[in-house]
């Protein structure tokens, strides 16, 4: 087999692994009450034969049927950092501000294979592209910012984030980008050999970082979070054999398989880790768990969580499982993976959550439970999930279009046995006492926020239903108030505990801020919106939360910046060009009289003679100077005089 020809059949093992080769319908017991649904591996041995059961699998034709609540800013300065979900968890981004210094990455390139005709003309390839992490000294009192230092990237490594804390810099690595984390077509990584890492830099001298220590992974970058002093990396590996059917569709093939790893040792499956130049196994098997339901332990995929301490990277810790996930919810105490398992027996989904302690570098499995519907959908989903009091609440979907009404979301919240690994619902929504559905008929479910003992969730079809959801009794949640307006948000930040802004796009296609009063949530209220362009106009943010900037108390006055790219309202489809939209949330302590204020945008000049088109955008408030980044190049401007722009820098 080709290593092209092992890529196309990886490929075509995606689009049909994607449906599943095994489920559980939500309702099968744990084959052992006092283990759960995973189990440490009892030896090497037992770990191998679980890899290779996977390898082997036949897959059956019949799945085919199935189609911070506040800026996360370092320690002193009235300046914004990354926008981040949950409180002291950090998560990384292409763009870091420290207070003193922008670090910029560049754009992550796909970079992958492409099929040509055989025309006879010669395949000329693109020159390769010149790419550093560029750290800039701010001056906010002049609004400027000053190129210091370059660390080079090799052509073949994407930066997938950074993290930026006290003197060091930590950069996370790939090789190649396929697409949101989270997508289906993604379910089972076969993209091998493949490689990701990450490198620590001291960058006390920011004109003269060093870098400390480099490691290169095997598999593929899935997601990472940072607390305290703990970076964790998630990834996912499939064993790369060159020969293996890794689409198992004759028993032919099977046999095939078998014959070939009975030769293949446990080392030889395991994904590497290599430092210095010492290529050693990522994972030993009595830190890898594998599951202990027979109807899914035919998954050839290793997820891996490496525990990484800043400021000795050395001594990293890895722990695996041996399943596939396709959605990470990390909060300040454990990380919630999501496992998509199709039931084609139902027609219906059913996800199935594992629970991992973290403390530093230990990472222990809790338990797990399966739900009706699905969780995770790509971009922001994670906000579908919220740990609270120990709690873990969530909101998932279900499809079904044999149905008239052929969507349906639930709301669970679930908590650690303490009798058994496991997570016990305790109770859901709706149920037969509380019979009311989340959402009118036919109603996708778009912005979800957990505050608190509050869920808000926004679905849409015509109009957008705000819901808030009582969760102050986790034994009995219910439908509190809800509020109908015209368009919809895909992104909720509270203001304060009674004022919650959306972000999303207007019935008429325009990107539309909303300002809701939810004092009361019996009886939600909007306190003014604002709409940006026409049909066709979008806001980076509302897909990427670090899109989004919030500076709270200047003054009694909050402030916050949108990234937009703008279609005239006209519904011409004239595209007016990339700006950075500055706006205040005022009175914001007096819930009745608050209110959004717009102050202008950042407009910078464009290359040629028609507006750029932006790919990146982020934004950082420091007192009165706003920096903003697009793409590569760094602007900034005045908060009082947003039209007048600095720059490039």
């Amino acid at each position: 087999m080709t290593k092209l020809t092992a890529i196309l059949s990886g490929i075509v093992f995606l689009a049909l692994a994607g449906c599943g080769s095994s489920s559980n319908s939500g309702g099968t017991p744990d084959p052992d009450p006092t283990v759960g649904l995973l189990s440490l591996a009892t030896d090497a041995a037992a770990l191998e034969a679980s890899i290779k059961d996977g390898l082997t699998a036949m897959s059956s034709e019949e799945q085919l049927a199935l189609a911070g609540p506040a800026a996360d800013a370092a320690a002193g300065g009235n300046f914004t950092g990354t926008y981040t979900q949950e409180r002291n968890v950090d998560e990384f981004d292409a763009v870091r501000y420290d207070g003193e210094h922008l670090f910029v990455a560049p754009r992550r390139y796909f970079q992958c294979c492409f099929l040509a005709v055989d025309s006879g003309a010669p395949i000329i390839e693109p020159p390769p592209i010149e790419r550093s992490i560029r750290i800039l000294a701010t001056d906010p009192a002049n609004g400027s910012a000053d190129l210091v230092s370059e660390i080079p990237l090799e052509n073949d490594v994407s930066v997938q984030g950074m993290y930026t804390a006290g003197d060091k810099m930590v950069a996370l690595t790939g090789q190649s980008v396929y697409g949101t984390f989270g997508e289906l077509w993604a379910d089972i990584a076969i993209w091998a050999p493949e490689k990701l890492g990450f490198r620590v830099y001291d960058v006390a001298d920011a004109a003269n970082p060093t870098l400390e220590f480099e490691a290169t992974i095997d598999g593929v970058f899935v997601e990472s979070r940072r607390i305290g002093n703990t970076v964790y990396i998630i990834s996912r590996y499939t064993p790369w054999l060159d020969g293996l059917h890794y689409y198992v569709a004759t028993a032919a093939q099977q046999v095939e398989n078998q014959a070939l790893l009975a030769d293949v040792t446990l080392d030889d499956l395991l994904p590497k880790i290599t430092v210095a130049g010492e290529t050693r196994p990522l994972v030993q098997p009595d830190r890898c768990y594998v599951t202990t339901d027979a109807a899914s332990s035919d998954h050839p995929v290793i997820t891996s969580v490496t525990a990484v301490p800043i400021d000795n990277p050395s001594a990293f810790e890895t722990t695996c499982y041996k399943e596939n996930a396709y959605g990470v919810y990390v909060s300040e105490t454990a990380l919630y993976f999501t496992e998509h398992r199709p039931d084609p027996s139902l027609t219906r989904n059913v996800t199935r959550i594992h629970k991992f302690a973290l403390a530093g570098t230990d990472v222990r499995y809790r338990g797990s439970a399966d739900v009706n519907g699905m969780v995770w959908r790509g971009g922001q989903a994670d906000f579908r999930m919220s740990e609270h009091n120990g709690d873990l609440r969530l909101l998932s979907t279900q499809w079904d279009w044999n149905n008239e009404d052929f969507v349906d979301h639930y709301l669970y919240i679930l908590r650690e046995s303490s009798a058994r690994p496991h997570l016990e619902i305790v109770s859901t929504l709706p149920n037969d006492s509380r019979p009311e559905e989340i959402g009118k008929p036919n109603e996708s479910l778009y912005g979800v926020r957990f505050l608190g003992d509050v869920a808000y969730a926004v679905t849409f079809q015509q109009i957008d239903p705000l819901y808030a959801i009582d969760l102050s009794n986790p034994a009995d949640p219910f439908i509190a108030g809800e509020l109908e307006v015209t368009g919809f948000s895909d992104f909720l930040h509270p203001v304060t505990d009674d004022l919650l802004l959306g972000l999303g796009m207007d019935a008429t296609g325009g990107v539309k801020l909303e300002l809701f009063d939810v004092s009361n949530i019996a009886q939600p209220l909007s306190r003014g919106s604002a709409v940006l362009g026409g049909r066709g106009s979008y806001s980076e943010a509302r897909w990427d939360r670090h899109a989004f900037t919030y500076q709270a108390d200047v003054n009694g006055i909050d402030r916050f910046t949108i990234p937009a790219q703008i279609y005239a309202a006209d519904g011409s489809w004239q595209y007016l060009g990339a700006s950075l939209y500055l706006f205040e949330s005022r009175d914001k302590n007096m819930p009745a009289l608050a209110a959004l204020n717009s102050v202008g945008s950042i407009s910078p000049p464009s290359v040629g003679s028609t507006p750029d088109w932006v790919e990146r955008s982020r934004a950082f408030i420091h007192d009165d100077t706003v920096y903003y980044i697009r793409d590569e190049t760094v602007w900034s401007a005045f908060w009082p005089t947003p039209s007048i722009v600095n720059g490039p820098f």
